[in-house]
């Protein structure tokens, strides 16, 4: 069939058109946002919807995350001094051609459709499961309580999102360590598996961890408390963090499966790693339960709740080694 003139005009100028409005809100060419390329992303750059393989993304408060690859969630959490600052847990997750987003103190940024679509299934993976104890303590969210209770009457605890598939095999990193740490920080991690009591209940988990041995090998955890490029190896260490930060842990996940994990202990704090504490110390193993909740799975409950998962720790909490009832009821709804 022939076309008039008018009309093939007509057709020439729709094609055109519509060319410069997909460019122009970036949603088919990611160099259509050219902000979002560099070694320094800030987040509101993020909101363009543009395709991101490579750089940093650089949080309002200054901590930054190397991208992840397409399909993978980096978390990282931390533990802090008590009467410090809550930097809150953060996730950045590179879904590719919906772009990225982040979840950070709760609060979501970055690319509306990867929002939708990582909040969607964050929900999903965060559902309650487990055991008949959770019925019988009864779940709870991290929501802060009006006053301090007894880890074994708090019943709360909280999902990240993510578990481990198979056993955790991590090496030591003895460089500038503060005291003698690889055995006081692997029995912070055997505090969450095999059989585990507290509080007069006892589940089995099935989380596992198995210790490599020393290793002098960076860890993908950065100085800002943000973390760095997933290299395959779980890497724990020391290094220097931010003031009041005494431990992060970074989380590499893939569709709620975790696959790597890296945790730093603060170079600027006193540490004890003896069976007892004393002094302006704090305790190494039990911070380092703490942050191996994180690794398998576990966030923050309130600061009033006295259990391991709290956000913050007091010199020689020693306490923080045991487990309360939110925190076996939280590793059992896992594993």
């Amino acid at each position: 069939m022939r076309m008039s003139t008018v009309t093939a005009g007509a057709v020439v100028f729709g094609v055109a058109l519509a060319a410069v409005v997909t460019t122009s809100i970036g949603i088919e060419r990611a160099d259509a946002a050219p902000s979002c390329r560099g070694d320094r992303i800030p987040v509101s750059a993020l909101a363009t919807g543009c395709v991101v393989s490579s750089g940093t993304v650089v949080l309002p408060d200054g901590r930054q995350f190397r991208v992840p690859p397409v399909g993978t969630t980096v978390s990282a959490m931390s533990v802090g001094a008590a009467g410090g600052v809550d930097e809150g847990d953060v996730s950045v997750t590179n879904t590719g051609r919906s772009g990225i987003a982040v979840l950070a103190h709760e609060e979501w940024s970055g690319a509306p459709a990867a929002i939708r679509q990582e909040r969607a299934a964050l929900a999903h993976r965060t559902l309650p499961g487990g055991s008949g104890l959770r019925a019988a303590g009864g779940a709870a969210s991290s929501s802060a309580a009006t006053s301090k209770v007894s880890s074994c009457s708090a019943t709360a605890y909280s999902k990240l999102g993510f578990r481990w598939a198979d056993t955790v095999e991590w090496s030591y990193n003895p460089n500038n360590q503060k005291v003698s740490g690889a055995a006081a920080i692997g029995a912070g991690s055997d505090a969450w598996t095999g059989t585990t009591s507290a509080c007069g209940r006892t589940v089995r988990s099935t989380a596992d961890d198995s210790y490599l041995g020393s290793r002098k090998q960076a860890m993908g955890v950065t100085a800002t408390g943000g973390c760095g490029a997933s290299d395959g190896s779980n890497m724990v260490g020391w290094g220097s963090l931010r003031s009041g930060t005494l431990a992060v842990t970074c989380v590499w996940s893939r569709s709620g499966v975790a696959v790597e994990t890296d945790q730093r202990y603060s170079t600027s704090v006193d540490w004890s790693a003896a069976s007892t504490c004393s002094g302006k110390r704090f305790d190494l193993r039990g911070v380092a339960t703490h942050e191996w909740g994180h690794a398998y799975g576990l966030g923050h409950t309130a600061s009033t709740s006295g259990l391991v998962m709290k956000p913050a720790s007091t010199t020689c909490e020693t306490g923080q080694r045991t487990l309360g009832l939110g925190d076996l009821i939280g590793i059992d709804a896992l594993y």
